[in-house]
């Protein structure tokens, strides 16, 4: 029998992993014959990200950044045709002043000998992602585990659930905002939208709450603020605090669910949440999960008003959708070219363990397709981690092929169609007078980061430095 240098027997040593190992594996680790022993880990507190790191002039130098420049085609015997092989890189020098690329320059290119100058390292400079459908309002994370429950009446139960939870997690909300902000910062995300409730529980708190901790983020975060009638806009009589809502100032979007099966009434809800955008000039973002019998009636008379308020056109988004997922090719391409003619976004949390929804063939019709992580463990869904690269990924393994140029187009899932080499290869970001908003990432390429997922390893939003570090050069 092995014997570990403790004296403990293998069998006894494994034993003690459990609900007291970790504070005998840290005695272990002591001084011999020390009599105090190391306290327990409490897994209740949560390690978040950090909130500060490292500030930056608002003039700097930023060497040994790698930029695309074009894909590589390349000739194999084995096949009939020359094929994109990988990705062209270069290194360069960027300088970011007041929050903008300034000038792209040569690796080797000198810069002022009393400049402040930072190092890349190679790294991958990509667009900053944007995760635009989440719930910023409400979250376990940052406090302690807790897994969604079971629900034997489906939506009812978590309506239910909302009336016990939303006045305990009010004290914690802004802390639980902040927290799952600074993961959307780890993330590489520095542009969102939020939905946030408006219910007869929690009335405007979870507003002024969501408010407030996104002040504290404003000079690394550009966010907007959907309202959103969590339990029902007529089903819960909400209608008069949306207004209250929309008075309050600082919302851009009112937002809706599933004006069939939640409130019974399709009509009048979707006319009631049209007025309240119409009369508060903010857009609209209506969550749809029903089946296409009730969602394409529904979808077509928010349409209509769309046609008639042209003030609505490029201000409308339909969230989840999965009814289009239902459609026929045919039936697909009708409502797409109605949703481009329109200007309407569809947005999506990419969903599995559903039919695939058509995302792909939206995207290539025309219509602007957004992406968002959606809950972040919270009481309607135990996962979530605030990474919208991750959903580019789960996009390319459904609907694209495993290529260097498949995978890289869908970068823009994640980007909002903002990448490094267009179509055609064509080097198209960052050029000089762009936003200083990017990521340095541990990669070669576009495809690579997609499907790597590599750590972010500095984070800037409009060239100040949110997450992770940069070392000066030397």
């Amino acid at each position: 029998m092995d014997i570990p240098p403790s004296g403990l027997s293998r069998r006894g040593f494994m034993g003690g992993v459990g609900a007291g190992g970790l504070a005998l594996g840290a005695s272990l680790m002591g001084h011999a014959g020390s009599a105090t022993a190391a306290s327990l880990i409490d897994v209740n507190t949560v390690t978040t990200p950090v909130s500060s790191v490292q500030a930056l002039p608002s003039v700097y130098y930023l060497t040994n950044v790698r930029l695309e420049t074009g894909f590589v085609e390349e000739k194999k015997a084995w096949l009939d045709t020359p094929v994109l092989t990988h990705t062209r890189t270069e290194l360069k020098t960027l300088r970011i002043a007041s929050g903008a690329v300034a000038e792209i320059l040569d690796a080797k290119s000198a810069v002022p000998s009393d400049a402040a100058v930072y190092d890349a390292q190679g790294q991958l400079m990509l667009p900053t992602f944007r995760d635009m459908h989440i719930h910023l309002d409400k979250t376990f994370y940052g406090g302690p585990w807790e897994a969604t429950l079971p629900t034997q009446h489906g939506r009812a139960d978590r309506v239910a659930q909302e009336h016990e939870l939303l006045p305990r997690l009010l004290p914690v909300a802004e802390e639980r905002t902040a927290a799952m902000v600074r993961l959307m910062h780890s993330q590489g995300t520095t542009v969102c939208r939020s939905h946030c409730n408006v219910d007869p529980v929690s009335k405007l708190g979870n507003l002024e709450h969501l408010k407030a901790s996104l002040k504290r983020f404003k000079g690394t975060l550009d966010s907007r603020i959907i309202i959103f009638p969590q339990h029902g806009l007529l089903a819960s009589d909400s209608t008069g605090l949306m207004r209250e809502a929309l008075r309050s100032g600082g919302v851009s979007y009112v937002g809706g669910v599933d004006p069939t099966s939640f409130d019974h009434a399709m009509e009048k809800s979707v006319d009631t949440t049209v007025q309240l955008a119409i009369d508060f000039n903010v857009g609209i973002d209506i969550h749809i999960h029903e089946p296409r019998a009730t969602a394409l009636p529904a979808f077509n008379r928010i349409m209509d008003h769309v046609e008639k308020n042209k003030q609505l056109q490029g201000n409308v988004t339909f969230s989840h959708a999965y009814s289009l997922a239902e459609l026929s090719r045919d039936e697909l391409k009708d409502i797409a070219a109605r949703m481009k003619a329109l200007d309407v976004t569809l947005a999506s949390a990419v969903p599995l363990g559903r039919s695939a929804m058509p995302l792909r063939e939206l995207h290539e019709a025309g219509v602007k397709v957004i992406c968002g992580t959606d809950s972040v463990m919270d009481w309607w869904n135990s996962f979530g981690n605030c990474d919208i690269l991750q959903k580019a990924q789960e996009i390319a393994r459904l609907q694209y092929a495993s290529t260097e140029y498949e995978i890289s187009r869908t970068l823009g899932y994640a980007t909002g169609f903002v990448t490094p080499l267009n179509e055609k290869g064509e080097q198209a970001w960052p050029k000089a007078g762009d936003e200083a908003s990017f990521n340095l990432l541990p990669a070669s390429c576009s495809a690579e980061a997609v499907a790597r997922l590599p750590v972010r390893n500095a984070v800037f939003h409009k060239g100040k430095l949110v997450h992770g570090a940069v070392p000066k050069a030397a």
